[in-house]
C-alpha cells in the first residue's frame, strides 16, 4: 500500500515536471527534477519495492536526466525566436565588473547611521583584527558575517556605505546594478551573474554589491516573479560556498541592498545567506545638520539661513533628498544672478546669494521620496508582521 501511495505521488510530480518542461520553466524543471530523482533513488533502495515499480522509476529517471542535460546545454533563446548567444543584447557585455582601484574611502566618510557602522564593525571589520580573534572564536567559532543585506528607505546612502566598507577593508568592489544584469535575451542575465562571481573568484579580497536586489530576486510565489526564477536560482547557486575562504589572506563579502525587503524570496534570507540584515535609517538630527552645512558651504548664502530651523523642517527626508533640496536652493540664487547679468546689472549678480526664503520655497514644493506609508511598511517588516496587521494594531483600518 505504501509503495502504491509513493508511486502515485511520484507520478503526480512527473505530471508537474512535464508541465514545467512544456512551459520552459527553468526553475521548476531543476527543482522538480532534483526532487523526483531523490524519490526514485530512495524508493529503489527499499527491499520491499517490486521490480516493475523499480523499472518505472528507472525509466522516468532517465527521462528526467535527459531533460536536465538538455537544459544545461541549451543555448539562450531570443525573445524573437531562434538562437542567440547574447552578443546582440544591449545589456550583455564581457565587461570587467570589478573596479580597478580600491575606493579611497573609509567609515569616516559616512555621515550619521552610527548603528550601521557599528554593525559592519562587529560583523565584518573586527573579526579580521588580531586583538578580536580570541573573543570571536569564543562566541562564533569560525563563523563570520560575510553576506549582508542592507534595507531601508531610498536615498540613505547604501551604495556609498558599501564603498566605504571596501575602502576600509582594502577590497576591490563590483557594484552590480539591476539594469546591468537584466537582459531581453533569455539566459544572458544568468550569464552576467555567473561572470561576476567568476571574476570575484580570482581575487583574494573583494566585495560583490548587488543593488536593488528585489528586482531580480523577488518572492517566487508572486505573479510578477516568473521571469526572474532562473536568475534567482543562478544567484543562490553562485552564493553558496562563495564566501568561505580557502586561505587566511582571502576576504570575500557579498552585500545586497533593497528598498523593498518584504518582496525578497525567503531563500535569500535563510541561514547561510543574507542572515545578517542591517536597517539603514533616515538621517538623525546630527546627520541632517552635517548634510545641510556641507551643502551650504558650496555656495554663497545669507546669514538669515537658520540651520536649526532647516534641520527641523527636513526631519523625515533622506540624505539624497536633503542634498537635492540644497542644490535647488543654490539654483534659485544662481538663476537670479544670471538674469541680473542678462539685464546688464553685473553688480547685483556679484552680490547675489541664497536666502532662507529660497529654502522655504524649495521645501514647500519638493516631493519627498520617502512617504509615511513607506516608513510604516519598514516598521511592519522589522516587526515581522504584515502591513495590514500593523495598520490594524495602530487602529488605522
Amino acid at each position: 500500500m505504501a509503495e502504491a501511495s509513493m508511486i502515485n505521488v511520484f507520478n503526480s510530480k512527473i505530471a508537474s515536471f512535464n508541465k514545467a518542461v512544456n512551459e520552459d520553466d527553468t526553475y521548476e524543471i531543476i527543482s522538480l527534477g532534483k526532487e523526483l530523482l531523490k524519490i526514485a533513488f530512495q524508493e529503489c533502495l527499499k527491499p520491499t519495492v517490486n521490480q516493475t515499480i523499480k523499472e518505472t522509476y528507472a525509466k522516468q529517471s532517465m527521462t528526467i536526466i535527459s531533460h536536465l542535460t538538455n537544459l544545461a546545454s541549451k543555448p539562450a533563446i531570443s525573445a524573437k525566436g531562434g538562437n542567440d548567444d547574447g552578443n546582440n543584447d544591449p545589456y550583455y557585455t564581457t565587461k570587467q565588473w570589478f573596479s580597478d582601484e580600491v575606493p579611497n574611502l573609509n567609515f569616516s566618510n559616512i555621515i550619521g547611521v552610527q548603528e550601521v557602522k557599528d554593525a559592519f564593525m562587529v560583523d565584518v571589520v573586527a573579526p579580521l583584527r588580531k586583538e578580536f580573534k580570541g573573543i570571536y572564536h569564543k562566541f562564533r567559532g569560525d563563523e563570520m558575517g560575510s553576506q549582508i543585506l542592507l534595507w531601508g528607505p531610498p536615498g540613505t546612502g547604501k551604495t556609498h556605505i558599501v564603498k566605504c566598507l571596501a575602502g576600509a577593508l582594502n577590497c576591490k568592489i563590483a557594484v552590480v546594478q539591476t539594469s546591468e544584469v537584466l537582459a531581453s535575451v533569455v539566459g544572458v542575465a544568468e550569464k552576467n551573474i555567473r561572470d561576476v562571481f567568476e571574476q570575484a573568484s580570482k581575487l583574494d579580497r573583494c566585495i560583490i554589491f548587488l543593488d536593488e536586489i528585489d528586482s531580480i530576486c523577488s518572492d517566487r510565489t508572486l505573479d510578477d516573479s516568473r521571469n526572474t526564477k532562473s536568475i534567482l536560482t543562478t544567484l543562490l547557486t553562485c552564493m553558496d560556498g562563495f564566501a568561505k575562504t580557502k586561505s587566511k589572506d582571502q576576504l570575500r563579502i557579498i552585500v545586497a541592498a533593497t528598498n523593498l525587503p518584504w518582496k525578497l524570496d525567503s531563500a535569500l534570507k535563510r541561514g547561510g545567506r543574507f542572515e545578517t540584515q542591517i536597517y539603514v535609517p533616515l538621517p538623525d538630527r546630527d546627520a541632517r545638520t552635517k548634510f545641510i552645512e556641507m551643502e551650504l558651504a558650496k555656495f554663497p548664502h545669507s546669514s538669515d539661513i537658520d540651520v536649526n530651523k532647516l534641520v527641523n523642517l527636513l526631519d523625515g527626508y533622506s540624505g539624497a533628498d536633503i542634498k537635492a533640496i540644497m542644490r535647488q536652493v543654490a539654483n534659485k540664487a544662481l538663476k537670479r544672478a544670471v538674469l541680473s547679468i542678462i539685464n546688464g546689472d553685473s553688480k547685483s549678480a556679484d552680490e547675489e546669494m541664497a536666502h532662507y526664503s529660497d529654502c522655504i520655497e524649495v521645501i514647500d514644493n519638493y516631493i519627498n521620496s520617502v512617504t509615511p506609508e513607506m516608513l510604516l511598511r519598514f516598521e511592519a517588516y522589522e516587526k515581522g508582521i504584515s502591513y495590514a496587521e500593523l495598520l490594524r494594531k495602530k487602529g488605522n483600518i
